[in-house]
């Protein structure tokens, strides 16, 4: 199959990403996943989640979502991305005592409910490239297809680039000085999904061809 038909492929997997999840009768209770198939409205409802379920994640739905960071925008296709999937508690943990070990006893509450995912996505940008801002700014891109694939598949995730300190993070995971830190995200069932905050009109956001 060639690039262009695979993207179109993969375009319509993802529109259709989360029919094959609603229950029995059409209806997906409070509780459950909540997957989501109209890619508008994953926009809408992406929410910041930071307190999370044990529920498993399959591997095959880490799959689709590391394939939509995969199709990410990036410098002239150089791709140089690396996802670490992290679902070895005895990892998270260190993780997580590390965290707290720095930042202190009163945040035990906030990283046991931060780290409380089972399954971690650790999102790394190449350094040694001429260009390392840009490798940068593409690995963020492709974090954000993350975060949109997760909440079409019902799960919850967060930009996380400063909570979890980079040199423990780096330290933890072992990872290599050829690749610069985008953040790291966990994938979950949130224990709540998050109301929806109060957004800026777009009108506030538009200037139409150039700042007067």
């Amino acid at each position: 199959m060639n690039a262009k038909k695979d993207r179109r492929t993969f375009i319509k997997q993802v529109a259709a990403i989360g029919s094959g999840f609603v229950l029995a009768g059409g209806n997906v209770s409070a509780s459950a996943q909540e997957p989501e198939s109209d890619i508008f409205e994953v926009f809408k409802k992406r929410r910041s989640v930071r307190k999370f379920k044990s529920t498993p994640v399959p591997d095959e739905h880490i799959t689709k979502i590391l394939e939509a960071a995969r199709y990410a925008p990036t410098p002239r296709n150089r791709q140089d991305w690396k996802f670490i999937v992290v679902k070895d508690k005895t990892k998270i943990d260190e993780l997580k005592d590390q965290c707290i070990k720095m930042a202190g006893d009163n945040s035990k509450q906030y990283y046991t409910d931060y780290l409380s995912a089972p399954v971690y996505i650790v999102i790394l940008a190449g350094a040694k490239t001429r260009s390392p801002e840009n490798e940068l700014l593409s690995g963020a891109v492709a974090a954000g297809n993350i975060f949109l694939a997760a909440r079409a598949l019902g799960y919850g995730s967060v930009f996380c680039r400063n909570s979890v300190p980079e040199e423990i993070a780096r330290k933890v995971f072992n990872i290599s000085d050829d690749y610069q830190w985008v953040c790291i995200t966990p994938v979950g069932v949130p224990d709540e999904w998050p109301e929806t905050p109060p957004k800026k009109k777009l009108e506030e956001f538009i200037v139409e061809n150039q700042f007067t």
